[in-house]
Formats: C-alpha cells, structure tokens, sequence
C-alpha cells in the first residue's frame, strides 16, 4: 500500500507548525494517518520534495490577510505554511488516484496530505476536503506528472522552485501588457533579487518591443543583492534602494512591490508624485518592514495571480494558456541556465532552519532549495 507494511495500516505524520501571531515561533507536530480508516474518494500523499524561498515566507507574513492558513488548518493559534511539492499517492480509495502516481501541487509543510479527489481527469485532480478553506481552484489542483509536458525528472529542482512563483511572473507581465501606456517610461520592480520579480523582469524585457519599447525595466534592491541581481540579466538598469532619486521622471511609472516595505513605497509616492501612475503589490518579502509601519496611504492595487489565470483561461482556453506559459517558462529557463545553484535540505530541523533564515532575509539568492523530510 504504502512506504508502511501491509498489515500495518498507520502512517507517521510530521508536521511544522507556525505561530499565527508571531510567525518566528515555530514546532514540529507528530501526528498520525491510518490508511484503514480512508473514506471513499479519498486518498493520502506522501510529500516527496518541495521548494522553499521567499514566496513561502510571503505565504506566513499574508496568511490571515490573504486567506493562507484556511489551506491545511492546525488549529486556531497555529497555522501551517503552503509550499510547493511532489507527492506520490501512497494509499486511496478512488479509482482516478492511483498508488505509486506522482502529482506536483500545493501541499502543507509536512510528510502527508490527506485528499478529498475530485474532478479527476487523465490530467490532474483537485482536493475538495471539507476542512480545506480555498481562495482560489489554482491551489487545489494536482497535476499527474506523467501528463505534464513541463516535467522532467531531471529538472524537478527548478520546478520545485521556479514554476509556482513564475506563474505570477506570467500572469503579472501579462497583466502590464494589458493595462500599460506608451506614457509610462519606467517600470519599477522592488525585491528585485526574488525569483518572481526577475521572472517578471525577464518577460518584461522579452516583450518590451512588441509594445512598443517605451519602457525601461528597473530593478530595486539592497546593496548586498546588487551585484547578483545585475549578473541575472533580466533589468534594463539595478538600483539600491538608497539611490531611488536616480529614477528617471521624464515619463510616468509604475511600480511592481513585491517587497511590502511601506516606507519604501511612500517614498516612491513622495519621489515620483503625479508620475507614479500605478502601484502594484504582489508580496512581502521584507519581513522586518511588517511591523511599526509608518502612517500615510498607499494608492495601489492588490494583484492576485490566480483572478489574471482565471481571467485568461476563459479567454485563451486552458490549452491556449499553457500554450503561452509553456513559450515563457521555456524562454526564462534557458536565460536563467548556469546562473543558480541547487541546494538539498533534509529533516524537520533543517527545514525549520531555512524557515527562520527566510523570515530574517537571509536567503541566498544564487541558490534554490530542495526540501525534504
């Protein structure tokens, strides 16, 4: 049945919880599944392996904000954050999920997942469980690995990593393509070392000339990240964060936050005025700037991937959309190819590890992590 014997039913299952009022305070929770007791239609997965950066940390400083907690309930006080993995179908009782399939999804950080299959097709299948509070379909589906054009065995690292987050790299570049003017002259990406900024920056500048080339791609962000974030190649011009009054004002520009540093921002807002025509807050990858924040409005708008996903799949057809995304990623992967290094994490204490070093912004960002229990 399982990585269990046969006449053992009981599956170990290890958990990280975190503090949903202080988000640094985390524990490792021991629990358990047992496959005997499995309703029909449901299934349990093993987590094979999942990505970690700070998009997952995002997830935790937004969790009440932005509806993550209600993925994989713990309970009132603790949560637990949303990564995403690969898992293997270890026992079920539906006849569309079976054991030994691998499927690449959302899962909680932890050894097993528990599923309610739903509308399965040869493609994927989605997880209706009662408990699971969803804000969007985008994060209860599980595509079947042996469907997916975009798998590789040797390449799972980078999917791990890169495919969540470029998503919204995608539909967030799309997103400008649709709204923007030939007025505006710069586009301004904050954390512009994170992998869904320069994903973004990367498409930015691909179709910057089928629109016209009006604009310039600029990348902001700390003086340790400079040098890296310029050796990506995917900005037109990289600035610390200390040097916005280099920002030209000759056109209007938009801003891409993907920082969540509110004083930053009305900085911007006091810097460039009525040449500010839009902001956009994706993230929230500086943690430290979530507390004490200064007064004074923001006059942006909050960008939510899976509406611009959904918006386009209803346009574009599901097939026309994977299409398009397909030509992306295959275009950002190859320009991002010798640039990363893969690193492994293994057990509940490293994870936890790596967790705190995201909280305290100390990632390194020439590396993408592969986690497993």
């Amino acid at each position: 049945m399982s990585d269990h014997k046969r006449n053992d039913t009981k599956i170990n299952n290890t958990q990280i919880w975190v503090n949903k009022a202080d988000i640094s305070q985390t524990k490792i929770v021991e629990g358990e599944l047992d496959a005997a007791q499995l309703q029909d239609g449901q299934a349990i997965l093993k987590v094979n392996s999942f990505g970690f950066s700070a998009n997952n940390i995002s997830y935790a400083v937004t969790g009440e904000k932005m509806g993550y907690w209600g993925f994989f309930p713990a309970d009132e006080q603790w949560g637990i954050v949303p990564v995403w993995g690969f898992g293997t179908v270890i026992a079920s009782k539906h006849p569309r999920a079976e054991v030994g399939e691998v499927v690449y999804g959302y899962f909680p950080m932890g050894t097993h997942l528990l599923v309610n299959v739903d509308k399965a097709t040869d493609v994927s299948f989605f997880d209706n469980h009662p408990q699971r509070v969803s804000s969007s379909p985008v994060y209860d589906n599980y595509l079947r690995c042996a469907q997916d054009p975009a798998y590789q065995e040797d390449s799972q690292a980078w999917l791990l990593n890169y495919r969540p987050l470029f998503m919204t790299s995608f539909v967030l570049d799309d997103f400008v393509g649709e709204h923007i003017t030939d007025k505006v002259t710069t586009v301004l990406l904050t954390s512009a070392s994170s992998k869904t900024a320069y994903g973004c920056a990367h498409l930015l500048m691909k179709h910057k000339a089928q629109r016209g080339g009006h604009y310039r791609v600029v990348g902001l962000t700390s003086a340790a990240n400079k040098a890296l974030t310029e050796s990506f190649a995917c900005y037109d011009d990289v600035l610390e964060y200390k040097d916005i009054d280099q920002i030209s004002q000759d056109g209007e520009s938009w801003v891409l936050d993907f920082a969540g540093n509110k004083q930053l921002l009305l900085d911007l807002q006091d810097l460039l005025g009525d040449k500010l025509s839009r902001e956009v807050f994706i993230g929230a990858t500086d943690v430290k700037s979530q507390t004490n924040k200064p007064k004074g409005k923001l006059h942006g708008q909050l960008f939510f991937a899976p509406h611009q996903v959904k918006k386009r799949t209803e346009e574009w057809t599901r097939e026309g959309f994977n299409e398009r995304y397909a030509q992306a990623w295959g275009s950002f992967s190859a320009h991002m190819q010798g640039k990363i290094e893969v690193v492994d994490y293994q057990g509940a204490q490293a994870i936890q590890d790596l967790y705190q070093q995201g909280l305290a912004g100390t990632l390194n960002n020439e590396e993408i992590n592969v986690l497993t229990f």
